[in-house]
């Protein structure tokens, strides 16, 4: 395991990290790109002159929101969801509900003005998702596509099922097919610059996470794989690689079927004669410089692979449970809806980051409020880190600032027992925590919320296993956690903001780990109160 000390610099994904927490000022004081003009890119991706298929109206209600944690389809072990078939409506349901646009806000401050699914940096949304058809849906043929949210359409990027120079290059079987999670750089890098990889890693985790939540509440069972062949994968994709590149690939199948076994790493590079090159043409409307992210593209292409990896170590990446306080454990358990009860759509509708200017409402907040956007905060993932399922590589740790029940201050959540539950760590400043929240994100009063959800990821761990791409792969295993709490927050009525405006070595020092392990994410949670904002939901 590299030391902390001395080798924050020793590669380039740990002087990636360095530079874009510890050196972050520096790194801002470079230069940031300029919005709101003209030259923007467009906030979909569009292609012209391929064939597009226009989706069936998405249905209204989908499914419980739970379905996809271990948890609780233990609890009820008959009755979860399962498509042996994926129908056109199935598909739009799916498409739409991951990452389609849910809302749009409308009137002359409206800077920012489409809202998908997920939340989004100034809502660039630069990650892309695609579909990989093993079979026809419908009157849909199989093949590859891109799923445009905007006009809830696909365009046709190949024909045929799943190549298997992909499936070999991904581990997967492909049953129904693949999902395709890209970033597309230069959407959030023509503003943030180097700085726009983290921005993407952590919307692509997000999207990830809902993708996972949707098709559970489908019936579908998604696993991730987060290492693959990024030649093959972005040569089907017709993906050029440097400005736009795969991020992850999740395999669909039926919800229950057995657990495929991990795929081996590959010695030698597969062949992509058998996969043509194409050069699908799309509209380009930002003629910014790559060069201006150079730093951002050379982790990328550091980070590259040649296939999937062997099986990793989960534990060497999360921190060993500590003695809690006597009265600080707090089981995040309690009488929930059976299935059906927590409307997966209904969930992703409401939603939302605050508002612009998020000042959460008065506390406060019940108890069993908190414990429902939390308690299935780090069930296991389907993931190929593993040969099953996986708890995600993050610890989470909860400021609790207004909670009926609670005493303020900070807890980790612990999962060693079941019900997980929220164990108090020993006393702390955490006032100097929350000023500097306040100083560095102003849009947020973090002093008014009711709680402040920190995930931190080993770094170190990350580089052992993952080389340069344990940055993009933490950052999503983090993204995907960060979206389970968003939606089961917003079924409790609360409202999640996702802020990266944080000093890491304050974070650090409340939560009393040293510098391998990094908060990547932080989760501002309370109740919106109402504002001026018009943002209507936008319903077939």
């Amino acid at each position: 395991m590299p030391s902390v000390d001395g080798d924050l610099q020793s590669s380039v994904g740990l002087r990636f990290w360095w530079r874009t927490f510890e050196g972050v000022q520096d790194l801002f004081a470079e230069g940031h790109g300029e919005e709101g003009g003209t030259d923007d890119p467009l906030p979909v991706k569009t292609y012209r002159g391929l064939p597009r298929h226009v989706l069936p109206e998405p249905a209204r209600r989908i499914g419980d929101a739970r379905w996809s944690f271990e948890a609780f389809c233990a609890t009820h072990p008959h009755e979860a969801p399962s498509l042996d078939t994926l129908a056109p409506r199935t598909l739009s349901a799916l498409l739409y509900w991951t990452y389609g646009v849910g809302r749009i806000e409308l009137g002359p401050h409206a800077v920012w003005p489409y809202h998908r699914m997920v939340a989004s940096a100034r809502c660039f949304h630069p990650v892309e998702l695609y579909v990989w058809l093993a079979h026809p849906a419908g009157g849909l043929p199989a093949g590859g596509y891109h799923y445009h949210p905007a006009h809830h359409a696909l365009t046709q990027l190949r024909e045929g099922g799943v190549p298997e120079a992909v499936r070999a290059a991904a581990g997967v079987g492909a049953h129904h097919g693949l999902l395709v999670v890209s970033a597309w750089f230069r959407k959030t890098a023509f503003r943030y610059r180097d700085y726009a990889y983290r921005l993407c890693a952590q919307e692509a985790g997000m999207t990830v996470g809902n993708a996972l939540l949707t098709g559970a509440a489908l019936g579908l069972h998604g696993r991730v794989h987060h290492r693959f062949d990024d030649a093959v994968v972005n040569r089907a994709l017709g993906l050029d690689g440097r400005e736009e590149t795969a991020f992850a690939v999740i395999d669909l199948a039926p919800a229950g079927e057995a657990e495929p076994l991990h795929a081996p790493e590959r010695q030698r590079p597969l062949h992509t004669g058998a996969l043509p090159l194409i050069h699908p043409p799309h509209v380009r409307t930002n003629h910014s410089p790559a060069q201006t992210w150079s730093g951002l593209t050379a982790l990328d292409l550091a980070a590259r692979l040649a296939g999937p990896g062997p099986a990793v170590a989960p534990d060497s990446f999360h921190l060993p449970d500590r003695a809690p306080d006597p009265d600080g454990a707090l089981p995040l358990a309690g009488p929930e809806p059976g299935p059906g009860g927590v409307e997966l759509s209904s969930a992703l509708r409401a939603r939302d980051s605050g508002g612009r200017m998020f000042l959460p409402a008065a506390r406060p907040l019940a108890a069993d409020r908190l414990a429902s956007a939390l308690r299935y905060t780090l069930e296991p993932v389907s993931s190929d880190h593993t040969g099953g399922l996986c708890r995600p590589l993050v610890d989470a740790y909860v400021l609790v600032l207004g909670v009926d029940g609670f005493r303020p201050g900070l807890y980790r959540l612990d999962t060693a027992a079941a019900p997980a539950a929220l164990v108090r760590l020993p006393e702390r400043d955490w006032r100097a925590v929350v000023d500097m929240l306040c100083d560095r994100t102003p849009a947020v009063n973090s002093a008014k919320a009711d709680a402040i959800v920190f995930l931190t990821a080993h770094r170190l761990a990350g580089e052992r296993w993952f080389g340069a791409r344990g940055y993009r792969i933490l950052h999503q295993e983090a993204g995907i956690v960060a979206q389970r709490i968003s939606v089961l927050a917003a079924a409790a009525g609360l409202s999640v903001r996702v802020t990266n405006g944080y000093h890491d070595g304050i974070v650090r020092d409340l939560i009393g780990v040293d510098a391998a392990q990094v908060p990547v994410f932080t989760l501002v949670m309370g109740r919106r109160r109402p504002t001026a904002q018009y943002e209507p939901q936008l319903i077939w």
